[in-house]
Order: structure tokens, then C-alpha cells, then sequence
């Protein structure tokens, strides 16, 4: 017999493997297009003239916008921080410290191992996109920090 769904979203255990699978998905293509997004960006600020770190910049808070509103609105079922100001803050703190992983993976690839800068940065973008994944699911978007329930979006200001 199935319990009624209020019992079930109640329950603080993981998610049924199907579910995380298809939240994974998602993720997947949510970063992705997070990535266009930053990609885009970078080269447009290119040829507009910006010097290449402001382009960066610009398109690394762009596509951090992209994937938190994804993230929110379609990835995650469920959300651990009601603030969302505090949510955003921490999801983008996921994100910088994914960047300076990268960073650091490729300085050991690169400069210790002697390793092709390409491949290298292949390796790292794999493992970044699980480590922030991991991060985010863990810490913001959990059933386990939520406590099984969908916390709603608060307010707009």
C-alpha cells in the first residue's frame, strides 16, 4: 500500500534512485546552458573590447545567474534556505570555489605532469561539474537539509 504524498515528502531519506537520476539530468542541462550563457558572454565582452578578466567576469556572473534560476525553478525538488539572497550567496560560493578547483587542477596537470592544456582542462570541467553538483545538491538543495520538504520561494522584494 502507498502512503499519501504528504507522508512521503515528510520522509528525510534520499531520494528513489529514478528521481536523482532525472535531478541529475536536469543539472546537466541546466549547467550546460549556464555555460552558453558564459561562453557567449565572454566572447561577445571579447569583441566589444573589454579586457578579457572584466569579459570573464561578466559572463561567469551571468551564467551563475542561468544556473541558480534552473536550479531552482526545474533542477532541485527541494530547497534547504528560505532567504533566497543568502541561497544565492552560497550557490555562487559553490561556484567560485568550483573555479579556483579548476584552477587548481590545471596548475598540477599542466605545470607539474606536463600534461596537454585541452585534455587537462577536460579532466577538470569533469570534476568540477560533480564536486558543484555535490556541493549544491548537499548544502542548498537537499531533502536531507530541507528535511523532506519543499521550502517555497520566498517572496519577491
Amino acid at each position: 500500500m502507498n502512503a499519501p504524498p504528504s507522508t512521503t515528502l515528510a520522509t528525510p531519506g534520499p531520494a528513489p534512485l529514478p528521481r536523482r537520476i532525472a535531478e541529475f539530468a536536469r543539472y546537466f542541462v541546466a549547467s550546460a546552458g549556464a555555460l552558453a550563457v558564459d561562453a557567449g558572454l565572454y566572447r561577445a565582452g571579447l569583441q566589444l573590447g573589454l579586457a578579457y578578466q572584466w569579459a570573464a567576469l561578466v559572463a561567469f556572473a551571468a551564467g551563475a545567474v542561468v544556473a541558480y534560476v534552473a536550479s531552482i525553478a526545474w533542477v532541485f525538488e527541494a530547497r534547504a534556505i528560505r532567504r533566497s539572497t543568502l541561497e544565492f550567496g552560497l550557490f555562487v560560493a559553490i561556484g567560485v570555489a568550483g573555479l579556483l578547483l579548476t584552477e587548481l587542477l590545471l596548475w598540477v596537470q599542466i605545470d607539474h605532469f606536463g600534461w596537454p592544456k585541452f585534455l587537462s582542462k577536460a579532466g577538470a570541467a569533469g570534476v568540477v561539474f560533480f564536486f558543484n553538483f555535490g556541493m549544491r545538491k548537499t548544502l542548498l538543495f537537499g531533502t536531507r537539509m530541507a528535511q523532506g520538504r519543499r521550502v517555497p520561494p520566498p517572496p519577491s522584494p
